[in-house]
């Protein structure tokens, strides 16, 4: 795959973790990981991220949804941000409205999160 940056923001290290690992076993070469809602905001500014995988419920003083919005905003407003989500329904319209790319449906197969990427990234 691409050497395009990839951030997986997930507070869930047992979803994390092996996503992670998944990744990199199928060629994903650049792949950075957040466990916390600062971690990813600071790693979204500095790495500035093609891709950004991102939790809408994190454990956290600010959820997956106001760093999508603070990534549009300023952060990284290039970034592709795609969401991922329990509650697809509940949760779609309003992070389309700020500007996520799309949104993914929790628990995702790994096989099916490789093909989309590569559809968005082009790779």
């Amino acid at each position: 795959m691409s050497d395009k940056k990839i951030l997986l923001v997930d507070d869930l290290e047992f979803i994390r973790r092996p996503l992670v690992r998944y990744l990199s076993r199928r060629g994903v070469k650049n792949i950075l990981e957040a466990a916390t809602a600062n971690e990813a905001l600071q790693k979204i500014e500095s790495e500035k991220p093609d891709l950004i995988i991102l939790d809408v419920q994190l454990e956290d003083t600010i959820d997956g949804i106001e760093i999508l919005r603070r990534t549009k905003a300023s952060l990284s407003p290039n970034s592709i941000v795609v969401m991922l989500t329990a509650f697809k329904d509940k949760h779609e319209s309003v992070c389309r409205e700020l500007g996520a790319y799309e949104s993914w449906s929790k628990p995702l197969d790994p096989d099916e999160m490789i093909e989309k990427i590569k559809g968005i990234l082009g790779t």
